[in-house]
């Protein structure tokens, strides 16, 4: 068999995205609407503020754009299943609040975002350089958190952290790269392809990565959540056998990784 590469594992994880998009693109258009809402309101809201010289429009904007992560977040969740042939291509309107749907995915979510924020920020405070790295690092731990929930498994917030980095060990670079391939489609947004293509797009490719990298981790025995996903690479063969995939046991790392730098 070929030895796979970073450029065709990336075209992999951007073809299964275009299948899927090609082939629900109603779907995903009704799955992004209200994060479509919120961004045009942001935008109004800011052109607003700005003509009227008011400051303390900020505050509501920035209020509007943690709620568009948070269900940018949740919407990641429902990509992942669609990978990893779990979920259907169904009910899109109540699938954009997945977020909402669990209370520990509303605080788990929201508490990753500020902690991976602060994180970042002191990082970024040395150099731009690290704190971009760590940024990537960091990446992934709300979707390890949330494969930890489903599965009833107990896990903290920089436990989840702590999981992503190395989870990202040897991948930042190539999810850095897959960001940086659609930049030159963010551009044609401007002037050919419509954003409600592009922007589905990007995500479903991002979270074809993680659920590529979770599936890599099957080797491992250790005792972590089991999340079930489809057999082989590729999410669209929903007639596959699932097959199980192990993450690394948060307490095993409890020792070595207490009083390791987040």
């Amino acid at each position: 068999m070929e030895e796979e590469t970073m450029a065709s594992r990336r075209q992999k994880l951007k073809s299964d995205a275009r299948g899927f998009l090609d082939t629900h693109f109603t779907f995903y258009l009704l799955l992004f609407l209200p994060m479509y809402i919120l961004g045009i309101a942001g935008f109004l809201g800011s052109v607003a503020f700005n003509l009227h010289d008011n400051t303390a429009g900020s505050d509501w904007l920035s209020l509007l754009s943690l709620v568009s992560s948070l269900l940018s977040v949740g919407v990641s969740f429902v990509m992942i299943d669609l990978q990893r042939g779990v979920g259907e291509f169904s009910e899109p309107v109540s699938k954009s609040f997945t977020i909402f749907n669990r209370g520990a995915y509303f605080l788990g979510s929201l508490a990753l975002i500020i902690l991976v924020g602060i994180f970042t920020f002191l990082w970024s405070l040395l150099l731009i350089v690290p704190g971009i790295i760590k940024s990537l690092a960091y990446s992934q731990a709300i979707f390890i958190y949330r494969d930890y929930l489903d599965q009833g498994k107990k896990i903290g917030f920089l436990e989840a952290i702590t999981l992503s980095r190395k989870m990202m060990d040897g991948h930042k670079w190539e999810y850095f790269v897959i960001g940086l391939s659609f930049i030159g489609w963010s551009l044609a947004c401007i002037i050919v392809i419509p954003i409600i293509w592009v922007y589905p797009y990007m995500n479903q490719t991002l979270a074809n990565f993680y659920v590529k990298l979770a599936a890599e981790g099957a080797e491992s025995t250790d005792d972590g959540p089991t999340v079930v996903t489809t057999h082989g690479t590729g999410g669209q063969d929903s007639g596959s056998a699932p097959t199980e995939t192990f993450y690394p046991d948060s307490k095993s790392h409890s020792d070595d990784d207490t009083h390791d730098e987040q």
